[in-house]
């Protein structure tokens, strides 16, 4: 049996001047859950998708594309995108986000 060790999210969190901070929160063969951290103002630009995966808004707003279009988030919202479909994320404050995919 393993003992899980708590862990708080925001635990060592930090954003980078320049682009996204990426930090692995738990990688199995699976799938993998992200922590994502973009200082506001800064993009993701919008990219090809290679996987299915879900964003989850933990802390700020941002704005997520769709094939239909812009779509705005904010704490506790999430948007999930199939494997092929384009994503990015342009923040509009501080953002961490959850990024959980296989």
């Amino acid at each position: 049996m393993s003992i899980l060790e708590q862990k708080n999210i925001f635990d060592n969190q930090k954003f980078i001047s320049d682009g996204p901070a990426k930090d692995p929160i738990y990688i199995s063969e699976k799938f993998k859950v992200m922590r994502i951290s973009l200082k506001k103002g800064l993009e993701i630009e919008p990219h090809e998708g290679s996987h299915p995966v879900v964003f989850l808004i933990l802390k700020g707003k941002a704005i997520f594309p769709t094939a239909s279009g812009e779509v705005e988030l904010s704490e506790n919202d999430y948007i999930t995108y199939s494997e092929t479909e384009s994503r990015g994320i342009k923040s509009l404050e501080d953002l961490v986000v959850l990024a959980i995919r296989d």
